[in-house]
């Protein structure tokens, strides 16, 4: 497998959603007085956003379309779904692809 840096993965995610829900995420994000370039820098909160502006439901569908994308990749399904949910989740992720 070659190494994939988990950052840049997560952000060819984000950016491969469509622009009304990245639009109503980012909405939501300034809302709660945020950045909307924090997700960048701690993946895990964008499912938190999610969650909060369309409900667990939406949020688990994300986190499953995460899985598909990171597949393309080779990357193994189970660290893939637990990524965005919480800052260990997310730290888990980033071992499996090989980052300190």
């Amino acid at each position: 497998m070659k190494l994939v840096d988990a950052y840049q993965l997560f952000r060819e995610f984000y950016m491969s959603l469509g622009v009304p829900l990245r639009a109503v995420v980012e909405f939501k994000i300034r809302q709660r007085g945020g950045n909307p370039g924090e997700v960048f820098e701690k993946p895990w909160l964008f499912l938190r956003y999610v969650e909060a502006a369309m409900g667990r439901h939406n949020a688990e569908l994300i986190s499953m379309l995460f899985v598909e994308f990171v597949r393309r990749y080779r990357v193994d399904a189970s660290a893939a779904a637990e990524a965005l949910w919480s800052e260990e989740g997310w730290r888990r992720f980033v071992q499996r692809l090989g980052g300190v």
